[in-house]
C-alpha cells in the first residue's frame, strides 16, 4: 500500500511539473508574440528561444520562431525548423501553416521552384486551405506566370470568398482579360478591407476601370470604350461580356449633365447600382464563382438599398473630407 501511494506521490509531482513547464512555454510563447507584433524581431526570438530550453518539441514555440525567421530573413534557420516541424508534428492540424513559411522562405530566398513544390506537398494534404493557393498565386506571380497565378488566386477564393489579399491581386491581373470580374474583385475587397494602403491603391485602381469605360473628348461629346468578349459563349464560367457592354452605355449616359452625380462618392454609388442591375439581368444564366458567389452580394445590396453606404465606405481612403464626415456621423 505504501508503495502505491509513493508511487501516485510521484505521478502527481511528474503531472503538476509538466503542468506548469506548459504553462511557462505557453507564456514565453505570448511574449514573443507581443514583441513580433511590435516589430521585435530579435527580442521575439529570445522569448522563443527560452520556450525551447523548457521544451524543444513545443510546436508553437518552433512555429511562431520559423515565422519571425522568415521576417529576419533568417531563411536558412527557417528551412531547418520547418523541417523539423514537417517530421516531428505531421499530424497537428495547424502543420498547413508550416507548408506556407518554408515556401515563403524559399520563394524569398530565390528558389520559387522550390517554393511551388512545397506548396503543392502541402495541397495534397490540405487541398481546402486557402492560404496554400494564395502563396502559390504570388510565387507564379512573381515569375509572371499570370494565368497559373490566376488559377491559384481563384481556387484560394473559392476556399475563403472574402480573402482581401486573394480579391486584390484578381483585381489587378483580370483588367485586360475581364474588367467586370476585375471591378467585382475591387468592389469586394473594398467591403473585406476598405481601410489602409492596399484600400487606397484599390479605390485608385476601380475609378479607373469604371472611367475607362466612357469618357468626355476635347469637344465635349461621349466616347465610349466597348470591349465585348465573347456575347455567344454564355456556357464560359465567369462570362460578363453582355454586362462590360451595358456599363460602358449606361456610364456614358451618366455622364450627362441631367444625372450626372455632385460628388465622386455619389459617382460611385451610381455605378455600382449600375452594375448591381446589370447583374441581376444576367444572374440567371451566368456560371462561375463571381456569378454564384459575388453577383448575389451586390444585387442584394442595391435590393437592401444599402449601395450609398458601401459608397461611402469603400471611399474611406480617398481623403474626402465630407465622406470623412458622413462616416463619423452615421457609424450605426
Amino acid at each position: 500500500m505504501k508503495t502505491f501511494f509513493l508511487s501516485l506521490l510521484v505521478t502527481l509531482c511528474s503531472m503538476c511539473c509538466a503542468a506548469q513547464q506548459n504553462e511557462s512555454v505557453k507564456k514565453l510563447v505570448g511574449e514573443g508574440i507581443k514583441q513580433h507584433d511590435k516589430g521585435n524581431y530579435e527580442e521575439a526570438i529570445k522569448k522563443y528561444d527560452e520556450a525551447l530550453q523548457i521544451d524543444k518539441d513545443d510546436y508553437d514555440a518552433n512555429y511562431e520562431k520559423s515565422m519571425t525567421c522568415l521576417y529576419l530573413k533568417r531563411y536558412e534557420e527557417c528551412f531547418t525548423i520547418s523541417k523539423y516541424l514537417l517530421y516531428k508534428h505531421a499530424d497537428n492540424a495547424d502543420i498547413k501553416s508550416v507548408y506556407c513559411n518554408y515556401g515563403s522562405a524559399l520563394d524569398d530566398n530565390g528558389d520559387p521552384e522550390g517554393a511551388i513544390k512545397i506548396y503543392e506537398q502541402g495541397l495534397k494534404k490540405f487541398p481546402g486551405f486557402y492560404l496554400l493557393h494564395f502563396n502559390k498565386g504570388l510565387t507564379l506571380s512573381r515569375q509572371k506566370k499570370w494565368d497559373a497565378a490566376m488559377e491559384s488566386f481563384m481556387l484560394a477564393l473559392k476556399n475563403k470568398p472574402n480573402h482581401a489579399g486573394s480579391l486584390y491581386y484578381t483585381a489587378l491581373i483580370q483588367e485586360k482579360s475581364n474588367k467586370i470580374t476585375a471591378i467585382i474583385s475591387c468592389l469586394t475587397f473594398l467591403a473585406v478591407e476598405p481601410e489602409g494602403k492596399r484600400a487606397e491603391t484599390v479605390l485608385g485602381y476601380l475609378q479607373q476601370l469604371m472611367n475607362s469605360f466612357a469618357q468626355k473628348n476635347k469637344e465635349g461629346s461621349n466616347v465610349i470604350t466597348i470591349t465585348t468578349g465573347d456575347l455567344n459563349n454564355k456556357k464560359k464560367e465567369n462570362n460578363f461580356s453582355m454586362q462590360q457592354m451595358v456599363m460602358g452605355l449606361t456610364i456614358a449616359s451618366s455622364l450627362t449633365d441631367s444625372v450626372k452625380a455632385s460628388t465622386a462618392v455619389e459617382k460611385l454609388s451610381l455605378q455600382i447600382q449600375m452594375l448591381a442591375n446589370s447583374l441581376a439581368n444576367g444572374k440567371k444564366e451566368g456560371k462561375g464563382i463571381y456569378w454564384d458567389t459575388y453577383a448575389p452580394f451586390f444585387i442584394e445590396m442595391k435590393k437592401q438599398e444599402l449601395v450609398p453606404v458601401f459608397a461611402h465606405v469603400a471611399s474611406i481612403t480617398s481623403g474626402d473630407e465630407e465622406n470623412i464626415k458622413w462616416i463619423n456621423d452615421n457609424q450605426d
